[in-house]
This record gives C-alpha cells, sequence and structure tokens, in this order.
C-alpha cells in the first residue's frame, strides 16, 4: 500500500506541528476568511473541524465524525473560540492522539488524509504557503490514487495508471478493459480529486486521452464535479 497507516500518528503530528505557527500567526481579518472549498466555513471554523475531529475521537463519540452532522456539531461547540484558542485544543491533545494512533493508526490515516485536503483549503483561501510536509503530501496522494484506481476499474472499466510528478507510478489492479493515464502532482491531483475543482480544470490535466467518461463514472471522491 502506498500509504503505510503505521506511519499516520508521526506524519500527523508533523503536520499540526509545522502548521500551528502559521495559522496563530495569521491576524483576525484572515481568520475570518471565508474558505470557498468548505462553503460556508471560515479558517477558523475549518480548523474547528479538524481540533473537533481529535477531540471526538480521543472523548470515543461515535463514528461517524466526518458526516455533515457531525462536523458541524464540531464546528458549532467552537464557536465564539479565537483561532489561537482552537489551536491550543487541538495541540493539547497532541500526546493523546499519538497514543491513540498506535492503537488505531489507520483511523490516523484517515485523519491526516482530512488535514492535508484541509490545510490545502486553507492556503488557498488565503493564498499563502501553508507548511504541508511535502512527503505526506505525496503519501496522501497515492492514497487518494489507488482508491481512484479502484473506482475507475469497477464503475467505469477504465486501467487508470497514475503519474506522479514526485516519481512515483501506480499501475492499475487487473481487469481494466480501456486504458488511461493521468499524469499530475500530488497537490494538483489532490485538489481535483476531492472536488476542489472545476470539470474543466480537471479536463485540463495531463492526459493520454479523453477523460470524459471517467470523470462521468467514478472520478470524485466526494462528489460530482461542478461545471
Amino acid at each position: 500500500m502506498a500509504f503505510d497507516v503505521g506511519t499516520a500518528p508521526v506524519r500527523y503530528e508533523r503536520l499540526r506541528a509545522q502548521i500551528t505557527p502559521q495559522l496563530c500567526e495569521l491576524t483576525g481579518q484572515q481568520a475570518v476568511v471565508p474558505v470557498a472549498a468548505c462553503p460556508g466555513w471560515s479558517v477558523t471554523d475549518v480548523m474547528a473541524h479538524v481540533s473537533g475531529l481529535v477531540a471526538e475521537t480521543l472523548a470515543g463519540v461515535p463514528l461517524p465524525r466526518g458526516s455533515d452532522e457531525a462536523t458541524a456539531r464540531q464546528v458549532q461547540d467552537r464557536r465564539g473560540l479565537s483561532l489561537v484558542e482552537i489551536c491550543d485544543e487541538w495541540y493539547s491533545n497532541a500526546d493523546a492522539f499519538s497514543a491513540y494512533g498506535q492503537e488505531d493508526p489507520a483511523y490516523v490515516a484517515a485523519l491526516t488524509s482530512d488535514l492535508v485536503i484541509h490545510g490545502g483549503d486553507i492556503a488557498e483561501a488565503l493564498t499563502i504557503d501553508l507548511a504541508l510536509d511535502e512527503d505526506t503530501v505525496a503519501k496522501v496522494a497515492e492514497r487518494y490514487g489507488e482508491t481512484l484506481q479502484e473506482r475507475a476499474h469497477d464503475l467505469a472499466g477504465i486501467a487508470l495508471t497514475l503519474a506522479f510528478e514526485h516519481g512515483v507510478t501506480i499501475d492499475p489492479p487487473g481487469g481494466g478493459q480501456i486504458p488511461l493515464s493521468l499524469r499530475a502532482s500530488a497537490h494538483d491531483f489532490l485538489r481535483a480529486v476531492t472536488g476542489r475543482r472545476l470539470r474543466k480544470q480537471v479536463r485540463a490535466l495531463d492526459w493520454s486521452d479523453n477523460p470524459n467518461f471517467l470523470l462521468d463514472h467514478g472520478w470524485s471522491q466526494y462528489s460530482p464535479l461542478q461545471d
């Protein structure tokens, strides 16, 4: 598997340590900037969700914790807290969450992916470079890529090859009848496959052939592409 889930707790803590100082240095105006990728949320709200996921995990709140209802609860529970206060909560749970990760690294791998995606959301909203560990971004892209290959095979009969610019090529699972390949950076791929790009932008990526059938059948991890 491209993403060794056993490394997830370390990767998550590395990401947290890298971006927390940047977040705490944002101005009050920056903290309330709307995040287009998360309609209705500000930068502070995104981090309320991120910290809330960790807090609810440690509190044993039942799954799912990533549903619309759950994420709305995580944000509402932190309404009135500043971005710095939310980051303090997030950081205060670091040791306990690392220990939890030793028991359930697969779940922490999912939250690591969530953090990478939302870090990208914040970076784009503020037009800043957020210090996201490049190797972890690459591994998260490979993780999403393998899942996409399965959807492409199962829903569209496509044998999709993914060639990432960081030097990793993932061959498709066997059985696909229609060969197709995509070359992209980890960042561009993640923004595209998680619904952060319009259809025309995904179509403009470096495809070996017309990707329209795939874009109509199983491309997006979360929701259909928008025109």
